[in-house]
């Protein structure tokens, strides 16, 4: 009998967009399960690879779902006896180690991909960043997807570095470099949809709109640097969170034409494939995952100077950063980039040749798997 693996997060996006391409190579030697918040029809693409679930855990705080979640996960532990719970997202983690723990499951693995409380202040930033450093404690094991990450929560005693590792040269699955390819059919069909002409320059800005991701600090850049460069375009695309789309136009006076929007996708490679360079100013990231993808496509990006982002390019080669929050330096470095088009699609090139180098797909989705072979070795054993 193979031994059972569950995997709890409190979105069916966690699975489907970082832990599907695991599963599909983990379900050899383990028999998967996911527990997951969802009894969405966008489900079924994981049960082909993994017995779902439902749990009613939520994002936000909610104490009487929360502690009703908490109850019926280490139930649900305790009758199945899985040799490995496995959490990612914050809430299923606290949720998830906890009714691990309680129900004495042996190997409980977490994966952190980014902190909340990095930009918060004051009692905000205490009790968050404890929640991490509580479900650390919980676990047996932790994944970081960022080597820079990885740094930053041991110097904050988050993380036991004895515990901790990171999957080659990070993120949680890599980058399908078969799918995320330059493709210039591709190119032209979506610019023909955004009636955009095929010698613009075209930013783009994919993920979610929220503050901590520097969308407005991007939108005053490009209102500034727009003037000066009449070929370039912002594309803004992805859900709205804690940030409205009518936020970032009313940035924009001069420039509303300029923009332009799409909601959430599930081809991203698309837009990436139709634009020229990737922006991401964020505050916070765990890794950023986007960054390679785009750069998989032949996008460079221009990202902020933080961890996580400074693991997805090599600075001056595949991309250019910045100061977070640094709306000057930002206009210098998109005005220069946007009169060097070029330029910037020389280190396209480049970007895409780092990335299949170092983020493939293939690999960190084999180092899951050897890391998941000598965590259960000595369990396996007859």
């Amino acid at each position: 009998m193979k031994p059972l693996v569950l995997f709890v997060t409190s979105h069916p996006l966690s699975i489907q967009s970082f832990l599907l391409p695991h599963f599909r190579v983990l379900k050899s030697e383990y028999d998967i399960r996911v527990m997951v918040n969802t009894t969405a029809p966008s489900i079924s693409p994981i049960a082909d690879d993994a017995l779902v679930e439902h749990l009613p855990i939520r994002r936000k705080l909610s104490p009487y779902y929360d502690l009703w979640a908490l109850l019926k996960l280490t139930l649900r532990i305790y009758r199945l006896k899985p040799l490995v719970v496995h959490t990612i997202t914050p809430k299923a983690g606290l949720i998830g180690m906890l009714a691990a723990w309680l129900a004495c499951v042996p190997l409980r693995v977490h994966t952190f991909t980014g902190q909340v409380w990095v930009t918060r202040t004051g009692f905000v930033r205490w009790s968050l960043r404890l929640t991490d450093r509580l479900i650390a404690v919980l676990a047996t094991n932790v994944v970081v997807d960022s080597r820079s990450q990885c740094r930053f929560l041991i110097n904050e005693g988050v993380i036991d570095p004895s515990t901790a590792v990171v999957l080659g040269r990070g993120s949680v699955c890599g980058v399908d470099i078969w799918r995320f390819v330059p493709a210039f059919s591709t190119r032209a069909r979506i610019r023909a949809q955004f009636r955009t002409s095929n010698n613009a320059i075209v930013c783009l800005y994919l993920g979610r709109l929220s503050r901590d991701k520097g969308l407005l600090d991007l939108a005053r850049a490009f209102e500034c640097v727009a003037t000066r460069q009449p070929r370039a375009q912002l594309w803004i695309v992805g859900p709205e969170e804690d940030l409205s789309y009518s936020e970032i136009v009313d940035l924009m006076p001069l420039n509303r034409g300029r923009l332009r929007r799409a909601d959430l996708t599930e081809r991203p490679e698309t837009f990436m494939q139709a634009a020229d360079l990737f922006c991401l100013p964020s505050y916070r990231e765990g890794f950023g995952s986007t960054v390679i993808e785009a750069a998989a496509c032949g996008v460079p990006a221009l990202v902020s100077r933080i961890y996580g982002l400074a693991d997805t390019i090599i600075e001056g080669e595949t991309g250019w950063m910045h100061e977070p929050g640094n709306v000057v330096e930002l206009v210098e470095i998109l005005d220069k980039l946007l009169s060097r088009p070029e330029e910037v699609k020389e280190k396209g090139k480049k970007a895409r040749e780092f990335v299949t180098n170092t983020y493939s797909q293939t690999t960190v989705v084999e180092e899951m798997f050897q890391f998941y072979r000598r965590l259960t070795a000595d369990w396996n054993k007859p």
